[in-house]
């Protein structure tokens, strides 16, 4: 046998072993090892919060946004009339919009809100109609019709057959959406309101039964994206497990993912399951998200004996900083942060509803 062959023979041999380790390496990484949070090398700060004046107007809150100084856009998808209400930073609706309904722009089963970049269009996305309807900014303030679009996911093209079921669905620029689905298929995909743009399928493994993981990545989910549209964030309300994906353009790669407490749930609702319900083992999980372009900040909610605290990651998926809450504040619905201050729906253990700002 030459030494050429022999040579070759060496390079192809190194070639597919240093293909094999790079495709083993990537598996790895997929795969979600738990660890203890480092609370000793952590900051933790508790948080001296102002209750903004409010009424019981509000009974669901489940997303926030900032307009500007002086103006906030809440979803609320427990109220009778309306869902979406502008209010003042010192508290008082100023205006609502966005009804339930099965007319053009009316909900059934609406999935929370979401705020265009430049802030002149909010979208709601219904999981029962799967439509997705923009509304203006301004026409919603301005007392006018605010319905700006409907998008029906059935009139969406795609290359193949997928499901365009979504959990949540957020705005990005250049008039396209962000669906957020727990289908195998489909996990994350973007879309505008002719065809799909980009599809995205892969889950990182909390268990080893696909249909388990499926569902603690979907249905308990929070989704964030962050406002340079760079970032991805995906966090689990049980197992306290989050997924970083980078986003350019159309395309969407896995970056990273960490747990820091293991899942422990009760499966529910057919073959496939859509539904997880937490057993009383169950120790902490996330349940409020907000991303920024150079951090997230995601609220860990734990039994009576930890109180909700809020944990500053950085894109590297490392706690940087914790901020704890007084004592009387048991759950956080919803949270947004601006220009150094964070503004959040909470429930005190008396079970009312308050706005609440801070500095963080």
């Amino acid at each position: 046998m030459s030494h050429e062959l022999v040579g070759m023979k060496k390079v192809v041999f190194v070639v597919l072993a240093t293909l094999w380790l790079f495709a083993c390496k990537k598996e790895d990484g997929k795969k979600v090892e738990f660890h203890a949070l480092p609370v000793s090398s952590i900051v933790s700060d508790t948080l001296e919060i102002d209750s903004v004046r409010m009424n019981t107007f509000f009974s669901n809150p489940t997303s926030l946004f900032i307009i500007d100084d002086s103006l906030l856009l809440v979803f609320d998808d427990n109220r009778s009339d309306k869902l979406c209400h502008f209010i003042h930073t010192k508290g008082g609706v100023v205006k609502s919009f966005g009804e339930w309904g099965r007319a053009r722009g009316e909900f059934i089963l609406p999935q929370g809100l979401s705020l265009s970049k430049d802030k002149e269009t909010c979208c709601v996305y219904d999981y029962n109609t799967q439509y997705t309807v923009c509304f203006s900014v301004k026409e919603a303030l301005g007392g006018g019709n605010p319905v700006q679009d409907v998008i029906r996911m059935e009139e969406v093209e795609s290359e193949r057959p997928v499901e365009h079921r979504f959990y949540q669905v957020l705005a990005l620029s250049d008039n396209r959406f962000l669906g957020f689905g727990n289908h195998p298929e489909n996990r994350v995909q973007i879309f505008n309101k002719s065809k799909v743009l980009a599809t995205y399928s892969d889950f990182p493994v909390l268990d080893e039964k696909e249909e388990n993981n499926r569902s603690v990545w979907g249905n308990l989910a929070s989704f964030g994206v962050s406002p340079d549209e760079k970032h991805i964030v995906i966090t689990t309300g049980i197992g306290a497990a989050f997924e970083i994906l980078s986003l350019s353009g159309e395309k969407i790669s896995h970056k990273l993912v960490k747990g820091f407490y293991a899942p422990k749930y009760s499966i529910a609702q057919g073959a496939v399951p859509t539904c997880v319900v937490v057993c009383p083992e169950t120790v902490v999980g996330f349940n409020a998200l907000h991303v920024a372009n150079d951090c997230f900040y995601a609220v860990l909610a734990g039994p009576e004996e930890r109180y909700n605290e809020i944990l500053k990651f950085d894109f590297g998926g490392e706690c940087v900083h914790r901020y704890c809450f007084p004592s009387d504040i048991v759950y956080i619905n919803c949270m947004t942060v601006d220009k150094g201050r964070l503004w959040a729906f909470v429930e005190n253990k008396d079970g009312e509803i308050k706005l609440i700002q801070t500095r963080i």
